[in-house]
């Protein structure tokens, strides 16, 4: 169990990053579908966090997410190049695909374990999918930005 809430509150903790990373780049961005599509995927990073929540609860474990310092600067370095820089869009939207980045690095090493029963993997599997398809999304916006 102890490996079970390592990995997954690693988990949770990365897609609290990751929420409230896309809340300051919503908040910072004057382009309106943006902030759509980044308030959209805050929304669901929230959900995965929930979803991960309720199953470690069904196996009698609790956690709470926490941000990492890691992602309060990504977040801060998102915040400063949308006030300052002026390829805001560019940047804001290279910086959330290199967080994306970290929470594919972070779900990868999680499906390795042993500890986290199929059920769980399944549920990762299919989290996993939506923040590559995330990322597949960022990167063609980033071609026409």
């Amino acid at each position: 169990m102890s490996e079970l809430k390592t990995q997954l509150t690693e988990i949770v903790n990365i897609n609290t990053d990751s929420y409230k990373g896309y809340e300051v780049a919503a908040k910072n961005l004057n382009d309106t579908d943006l902030q759509t599509m980044f308030n959209r995927l805050a929304q669901q990073r929230k959900l995965f966090i929930e979803e991960i929540k309720q199953d470690l609860r069904d196996y009698g474990v609790s956690v709470e997410p926490t941000s990492s310092y890691t992602g309060f600067f990504h977040r801060t370095w998102l915040s400063t190049k949308a006030l300052f820089s002026f390829d805001t869009v560019e940047a804001v939207i290279d910086t959330s695909i290199t967080g994306e980045e970290k929470v594919v690095e972070v779900y990868a090493k999680a499906l390795k374990e042993e500890a986290i029963p199929l059920n769980l993997k399944e549920k990762l599997n299919n989290q996993l999918d939506l923040v590559k398809g995330a990322i597949n999304q960022l990167r063609e916006i980033e071609k026409v930005a």
